[in-house]
């Protein structure tokens, strides 16, 4: 049974509709939504439920789906939602990793792909992320996407390599690892503000658009950790 949750009094909040999964676990996303940037306002059973009584609530910014497993479904659901909320952002939570469902879902217009055990801290920070136009998922499912993980035998990877200094591919490599700027300031031992001005020149030198682009780059060239869950 699809339920309808209040709009809260802070409209500076994006809104956020969590569909699938039990009411326990949407809970429990709700809960770790509870004092962030993000709302919750919208809560159904299933992606039918979304789409066809979110009638009265505001329009989501962003859908957080808990997929059953079933590829074609969470496809499905995925095509469904966002043809009903065409200016929504969806990120889909999964029990188990699957390139299969990855690829079926970003086709289908997904901008996440992450394990449902994820943290409360990785959970909103991907949100931010997608809420920026960025796309997140974990960089060992980059791999794979990427044929898993081998080394480009391409001249044009090696003379990018050789155009980045070492603190760049420092940085590259946290990029890989889904490090946020604050994350990578931390483990280099640099300010924030140091950080996101190599990530621009980064991105520069690469010619990507993005640090998600360069993340996916870095995989295909090589560089990072294969054993890697975080996000990008």
């Amino acid at each position: 049974m699809g339920g309808v949750l209040e709009q809260g009094k802070n409209m500076s909040r994006a809104p956020v509709f969590l569909v699938g999964g039990s009411d326990l676990f949407r809970r429990g996303l709700r809960g770790f939504l509870e004092g962030t940037s993000f709302e919750t306002v919208g809560e159904f059973t299933t992606y039918r439920d979304c789409v066809n009584g979110s009638g009265g609530t505001p329009a989501p910014a962003l859908i957080v789906y808990v997929s059953s497993g079933v590829i074609d479904e969470s496809a499905g659901a995925v095509d469904a939602l966002l043809g009903a909320y065409d200016t929504a952002r969806l990120l889909l939570l999964s029990s188990a990793l699957s390139v299969d469902e990855l690829g079926a879902c970003l086709r289908m217009g997904a901008r996440g792909y992450l394990l449902n055990t994820i943290s409360k801290e990785a959970l909103t920070h991907s949100l931010a992320l997608i809420l920026l136009g960025e796309t997140v998922f974990p960089s060992d499912l980059a791999h794979a996407l990427m044929g898993g993980g081998r080394t480009l035998a391409n001249p044009t990877v090696s003379r990018k390599l050789e155009d980045l200094t070492v603190r760049e591919i420092d940085i590259l490599q946290c990029l890989t690892e889904g490090l946020a700027n604050k994350q990578i300031g931390r483990r280099l031992g640099i300010q924030e503000a140091t950080v996101k001005i190599h990530v621009k020149s980064l991105i520069g030198k690469l010619g990507v658009s993005n640090r998600t682009q360069a993340a996916l780059w870095g995989v295909r060239a090589g560089i990072g950790n294969n054993s890697s869950n975080s996000v990008a």
